[in-house]
């Protein structure tokens, strides 16, 4: 009977991939349809705006949570608890962290993650603009060639 078991664990596995290829190809998939469609200078521009205003509507409802408040509390203390040197390396880590994170993440995790980190609110609205920037472009960009590279291939000039 090991072999049912085997089996049951073998399509749970088989289902959960499935599930994340669909989750990507939903997720993903219309922004590769926007960047196909309007090409890299008009989808970044499109991608930049949606995100950003996602980012800013998590920013304005998350503002207030008390579970953010907590945790930025306990950052606070765990720096206190540094010597200069090293919460001049946590400062300059932070803006390494927001910076990776909108590149990689985009804006809505950057902007949580800058609240996080006890960001002034005002300040978290305009460095969404510039995170949006980021990602739009890199990810615009990403797509963009990924179709100029299909392009060629069929076209055999590759």
């Amino acid at each position: 009977m090991n072999w049912v078991k085997d089996i049951k664990i073998f399509l749970c596995w088989l289902g959960g991939i499935g599930l994340t290829v669909l989750g990507f190809i939903l997720a993903e998939g219309w922004i590769i349809l926007v960047v196909k469609i309007f090409g890299f200078a008009m989808s970044t521009l499109i991608l930049a705006l949606v995100f950003l205003l996602l980012s800013w509507i998590v920013v304005y409802f998350s503002s207030g949570l008390r579970g953010m408040g907590r945790f930025r509390d306990w950052i606070k203390r765990k720096e206190a608890s540094l010597s200069g040197r090293a919460q001049a390396v946590v400062k300059g880590g932070e803006a390494l962290a927001v910076v990776n994170m909108a590149a990689l993440m985009g804006p809505i995790f950057s902007a949580i993650l800058m609240m996080a980190l006890g960001f002034d609110r005002k300040k978290v609205y305009i460095y969404s603009i510039f995170c949006a920037l980021l990602w739009a472009v890199i990810w615009c960009g990403i797509y963009s060639g990924m179709f100029w590279g299909i392009h060629k291939m069929s076209a055999g000039r590759l």
